[in-house]
């Protein structure tokens, strides 16, 4: 149960189609996500070293959350 709560925590980080079907990341930039953000600049803008660099301290910080989040759920096994 920890494995599956922790891969669908993960998951939700890494959201992109959703958000960007159903808005297209409007009203504004209400439903604007990371992820939308990350394509948007990579691929409209072609600045791949920003995104390049914004990808990696998304993939830290999804780490980080989730390695938190695994010590915290293992640590009542224990």
């Amino acid at each position: 149960m920890t494995i599956a709560v922790l891969l669908r925590f993960m998951d939700s980080f890494n959201i992109y189609t959703e958000p960007f079907v159903l808005t297209g990341g409007g009203p504004g930039n209400s439903t604007t996500l990371l992820s939308i953000d990350l394509v948007k600049i990579a691929l409209g803008q072609f600045d791949l070293g920003p995104a390049a660099a914004m990808s990696l301290i998304y993939f830290a910080i999804t780490l980080a959350v989730s390695w938190i989040f695994y010590v915290v759920m293992t640590m009542d096994d224990q």
